[in-house]
């Protein structure tokens, strides 16, 4: 491969980052051109380092991953994005493709994998994996969220997120610590989420939410 692949490092723990800095200096063709520790942050680094591909964790503070990743692909689409997380359920893969993302793998990715995807998504590919292919393939199947799941459609992704920790019984408090944000905030999230499901209690949301992603 002729040149050399400028990677942009996007992650808010700085050990993570570090990890990653080191596994991709050690390669002759890839070049750390900088880092950044939240979506905001990162979409002004790309502006000014103009990075051939970004590494980004989903979960940030402040914008995710995924809405820095839609941004990125509107002003900077030459830009190549690989999405790092631990989820690979329906809706973030739907919503990380829905924002153009040229790769999704799992946190539990080997080192040599990721170097590997870098290189895929640089050459014009694209790079998910095995897990994610799978739920491609079984959102395909589905029709893409076709009926009902489209009311899910219309959340934003701190949105999402915040229906996700409600589904796992987290209290508004919890839900506020995890996310890093105030148990108020959490209480105007969740008077949009009633809004934009049709619902207008806790438990109707939670039980919307977990109907469409197909759990019991």
């Amino acid at each position: 491969m002729e040149g050399t692949i400028r990677v942009l490092l996007v992650d808010d723990h700085a050990i993570l980052r570090e990890g990653l800095a080191s596994l991709m200096e050690k390669q002759p063709d890839l070049e750390v051109v900088g880092e950044a520790e939240s979506g905001e942050e990162s979409l002004a680094r790309a502006e000014s380092l103009r990075p051939d591909v970004v590494i980004m964790d989903i979960r940030l503070q402040g914008i995710s991953g995924i809405e820095a990743c839609r941004m990125l692909k509107e002003h900077l689409p030459h830009i190549k994005v690989i999405l790092l997380s631990m989820y690979e359920d329906y809706e973030y893969v739907h919503r990380a493709l829905q924002a153009d993302a040229d790769g999704y793998l799992l946190k539990k990715v080997a080192g040599f994998e990721l170097v590997d995807a870098v290189r895929k998504v640089y050459r014009g590919e694209r790079a998910f994996s095995p897990q994610i292919l799978e739920t491609i393939v079984e959102m395909a199947r589905e029709g893409d969220f076709a009926g009902e799941g489209s009311r899910l459609d219309l959340l934003g992704s701190r949105e999402y997120d915040v229906l996700a920790l409600m589904s796992e019984g987290m209290s508004n408090k919890e839900i506020a610590s995890r996310l890093y944000i105030s148990p108020k905030t959490v209480e105007k999230i969740i008077s949009n989420i009633y809004r934009k499901l049709g619902v207008d209690s806790r438990t109707a949301a939670v039980r919307y939410f977990l109907r469409v992603r197909g759990e019991p």
